[in-house]
């Protein structure tokens, strides 16, 4: 029989007619109708081919950890008779390494994922690969190595794989497998504080996602999106989908993340005892991981702040001395400069931030919460000169993006005295509307708590609908589509009850959602 090769697009010939189409036929089926059809023959024409049991290792690819503990007994097998064959091609050599770099990941050692991922890009950049294996497997390899990375925390080198992978890999890559890919891309994009890349990712994702039935491959996908409305400060809108994916992702190598984005709406709605939960939550599943960079910061970052919420600053400080993020996902001196605000050392605060600022290599998403930190601070500090200009950055990208989350981060006091002196300045349109939401919850504790009937990104639309901008160029400055405007538009007339554009601003400022 002559094997199949699981990282090929379709199976390969076999002997008879018949059997080749019982086998794709079964492929067609997908994954259970694959191993049924395996399994329905004897033992012994397949128990023996590395092929076949490489092929049902990989059926089991998308059922998480549980999948991956089904898929080693064939694994393993598969990896046996290549020992015993040095004559196994490199070819079936480098794929059994990839389905071991999948099965490691999904079991939560990372370490060993990454192990086999450079096993296999060793193997095909070898003399025995053919330019043909090479072609077919280098990019699928590489897209392994970036989702290991990226999991590890080493996110730039993961976007350099992931990027290299998607552009090298030839039109029969998987779609799966590319939605995947580019669900892990348009993470590392959050994360780095380019939300405009990210939804270009995501754009380009979507339109092959739809197009698929629903799958832990969409995990990434869906977490990036709830990442872009956590920043904007819309998660609660996506509760019922987050729980949907919590369900979806538990026990997998997601589910940190899908932890994360609940302490976020925990943060989002005031709930602390939730906020806690989540966390604690992370903590089960970094001791049972090797090699969790990423989850590691996160939870750093998500303790920390939860901490200082309810102002357990001893343990903030002890916390904080033991931790550190080399690539600033979530950066330990923005972190400690908040807790040296919250005991009032604004001095300190604004010498912790300092390099943060300065530094042309910081992620600008970190970048954009250390300059809160830094306005607050100025303001404290009667520096008022350099805490508008610092403002005036946030005001700038919250304009561009929607990305409203970092305001909340400040005070109220300071919140509003910066409001009310960028009011005076020379801005654009955009960052105005920007300052219209910011203007119905600066007197706030919170904009969590602002009792509001639109959410933050329809205020926006709806402060620039008041200074006269067309849903057109509203679309081409929030670089989303005229459809995305329109809907929202649609959606704050409805909230409002008005039917008119002046019939909405109207009732938006009665109801204080609008500034007069």
């Amino acid at each position: 029989m002559t094997v199949y090769d699981p990282s090929s697009p379709a199976p390969t010939a076999m002997k008879h007619a018949e059997a080749d189409d019982d086998w794709s036929h079964a492929y067609r089926q997908g994954d259970v109708a694959l191993r049924g059809w395996v399994l329905s023959h004897p033992p012994e024409t397949w128990s023996d081919d590395v092929g076949l049991l490489l092929a049902m290792a990989a059926t089991y690819r998308w059922e998480g950890a549980a999948g991956a503990w089904r898929a080693l007994p064939y694994l393993e097998r598969a990896e046996a008779l290549i020992a015993a064959r040095p004559d196994t091609s490199s070819r079936l050599r480098a794929s059994a390494s990839l389905l071991r770099c999948l099965a490691e990941r999904s079991r939560g050692d990372l370490v060993a994922a990454l192990h086999a991922a450079e096993e296999s890009l060793e193997l095909l950049s070898s003399s025995q690969s053919t330019i043909c294996d090479k072609l077919e497997l280098q990019s699928a390899a590489l897209l392994r190595r970036g989702t290991i990375r990226a999991l590890m925390g080493d996110l730039l080198p993961a976007r350099t794989d992931l990027e290299r992978g998607l552009r090298d890999a030839d039109s029969d890559l998987a779609p799966r497998k590319r939605v995947e890919a580019l669900g892990f891309l348009a993470i590392i994009e959050v994360f780095t504080g380019s939300i405009r890349e990210a939804e270009l990712v995501l754009h380009a994702a979507r339109s092959l996602a739809d197009r698929m039935p629903g799958g832990l491959w969409t995990a990434p996908l869906e977490i990036a999106e709830m990442l872009i409305a956590a920043e904007r400060d819309e998660l609660v809108g996506k509760a019922p989908s987050l729980r949907r994916l919590l369900a979806d992702v538990d026990g997998s190598e997601f589910e940190f993340l899908a932890q994360h984005l609940q302490a976020l709406l925990a943060e989002e709605c005031d709930d602390t005892e939730g906020r806690f939960a989540a966390i604690r939550r992370m903590r089960v599943i970094e001791r049972e991981t090797n090699g969790a960079g990423l989850l590691r910061v996160i939870r750093m970052g998500d303790r920390t702040h939860a901490l200082l919420h309810a102002g357990d600053l001893a343990r903030v400080t002890v916390f904080l001395r033991d931790d550190a993020d080399p690539a600033h996902i979530v950066c330990s001196a923005a972190l400690r400069a908040r807790a040296s605000l919250a005991i009032g050392d604004a001095q300190a605060a604004v010498e912790e931030v300092r390099s943060c600022l300065v530094d042309e290599d910081h992620p600008l998403r970190s970048l954009l919460y250390s300059a809160a930190i830094d306005a607050e601070a100025r303001v404290a500090l009667g520096d008022l000169g350099s805490a508008d200009s610092a403002f005036r950055l946030l005001l700038r990208e919250a304009a561009s993006t929607g990305a409203l989350r970092v305001f909340r981060t400040m005070s109220s006091r300071a919140l509003a005295l910066l409001v009310e002196r960028a009011a005076r300045a020379d801005l654009d349109t955009a960052e105005r509307a920007v300052l219209l939401v910011l203007s119905t919850a600066s007197d706030q504790p919170a904009l969590a708590t602002v009792p509001i009937v639109l959410s933050p990104r329809e205020r926006m639309v709806l402060g620039r609908l008041a200074t006269g901008e067309s849903p057109r160029v509203i679309a081409q400055s929030l670089h989303v589509s005229l459809n995305t405007v329109k809907t929202q538009v649609r959606s704050i007339y409805r909230k409002l009850g008005a039917s008119t554009r002046g019939g909405a601003v109207e009732r938006a400022r009665s109801l204080g959602v609008l500034a007069a």
